[in-house]
């Protein structure tokens, strides 16, 4: 990695022997950098910068890079933007300069704008009509109430109506600047040659400071809930708890304890709600990490006069967690999936780059796979138990529900939503 001397990051991912590349440019902003007035600017900005730019239109955009048979994409999220592409190994010269063009140069056309403010609130509308998807929203509302990484990416289409082209103007000028910018490289490709090209692009970029946002507000003192009435086949519910950081010393226990709490079909969620129980079709953990904050999550989809049944089973499943160390067949299980899939991961160009560029942007150090390894065979199952112990607290529960639940169903599910 380099840094130039306007604060832009270079990063090359050297992976020989492929044919394949990725390039992809990251920008340290997203919806946690927003006011509410404006939630929602990152993603619509991110929109914006397939919609023209001075020299080149959207379908030229788009046709550069599928043309020679690669791939074009971008991603908003809480705290980074990211704009990529694909392709054959010969051809990354290309992507770099149609990214950067997007970057540097799009005209933010108001005629565009217009018209893809009507989509992205299409969009918001999709995702509301999704309950497996909007009960995951809520479930960000009720963690981090009232702050900017509770809000949906996306934001309203109250707040995105309400953005002007000078608002996003303003935006971009403020956080798309030589310390927020990261430019990446994955495959074959030597590092002084990416740098080199990247040099010429943006030496003259303006600098500027990196962006800040509030520090996250994790702490609560009693159970959370917030029910959506809804007619739906099924009830959908997410159940969660605040984190980790993305730097935290235990961040590798929690993987661990993710894995076998439900992050794949021999976990203890999977094996108890479905196999057993035959309660969902889908049962599953997830972890989040942010700067300051992260979450644990499990989300299901269940039979509405089920529901209150499938609750109090997962609420089980974290006591047992609490109250007995796992085995050390389990454990070791566990580590084997989590390395395997790390590596597996790590293959592809694409997901090698994001991996890598997502851990350096936030201001982290290079990923170290040994260093990894490491702390993954360090996990005990006395760790286990004590991440368990020290997340699955009445206190810290939060409960998010989308279905056509009676009043008589939901103050079963309040007054029982506890640690046994």
């Amino acid at each position: 990695m380099t840094r130039l001397e306007n604060g832009l990051r270079v990063l090359s991912v050297p992976m020989r022997d492929r044919h394949s590349s990725a390039v992809a440019i990251w920008v340290r902003t997203g919806s946690r950098f927003e006011t509410k007035k404006i939630s929602g600017v990152s993603h619509f900005l991110e929109h914006m910068l397939f919609k023209g730019t001075r020299k080149r239109t959207t379908r030229q955009i788009k046709e550069e890079i599928e043309g020679v048979g690669g791939a074009l994409n971008a991603f908003t999220g809480e705290e980074s933007t990211c704009y990529f592409a694909k392709l054959l190994k010969e051809h990354y010269p290309r992507a770099l300069d149609v990214l950067s063009d997007m970057v540097l140069n799009a005209v933010l056309s108001p005629a565009e704008l217009a018209k893809e403010r009507t989509v992205i609130i299409e969009e918001i509308k999709m995702y509301r009509d999704l309950p497996s998807h909007h009960v995951h929203d809520l479930m960000g509302e009720l963690l981090w109430p009232d702050q900017p990484l509770g809000r949906a990416i996306s934001g309203t289409p109250e707040s995105v109506s309400a953005i002007s082209r000078a608002d996003m103007a303003a935006y971009m000028k403020r956080y798309y600047q030589g310390g927020n910018i990261l430019v990446s490289f994955s495959g074959d490709i030597p590092h002084e040659e990416a740098l080199g090209a990247v040099r010429k692009i943006f030496a003259k970029h303006p600098a500027g400071p990196a962006g800040t946002f509030s520090r996250a507000r994790s702490r609560q003192s009693s159970p959370r809930t917030f029910y959506l009435e809804k007619k739906t086949e099924q009830t959908h519910f997410v159940i969660g708890v605040h984190g980790f950081s993305r730097f935290h010393p235990d961040r590798y226990k929690l993987g661990i304890l993710n894995i076998i709490l439900g992050a794949n079909m021999s976990s203890r969620l999977f094996e108890e709600v479905r196999e057993k129980r035959g309660l969902a079709y889908e049962i599953r953990s997830g972890i989040s990490f942010y700067h300051d904050t992260g979450s644990v999550t499990i989300s299901a989809g269940v039979e509405a006069a089920k529901a209150h049944k499938a609750v109090l089973v997962i609420l089980r499943e974290l006591s047992k967690l609490r109250a007995r160390f796992v085995s050390e067949g389990e454990l070791r299980r566990a580590k084997d999936y989590f390395m395997s899939q790390l590596a597996m991961g790590l293959e592809d160009t694409l997901d090698h780059l994001l991996w890598a560029g997502e851990r350096i942007l936030d201001g982290g150090d290079l990923p170290d796979m040994a260093k990894i390894r490491r702390s993954i065979e360090a996990v005990t199952r006395q760790d286990v138990q004590a991440m368990a112990v020290k997340l699955f607290r009445t206190s810290d529960l939060n409960l998010s529900l989308i279905g056509p639940l009676d009043g008589k169903m939901q103050r079963a599910i309040t007054r029982d939503f506890e640690m046994p």
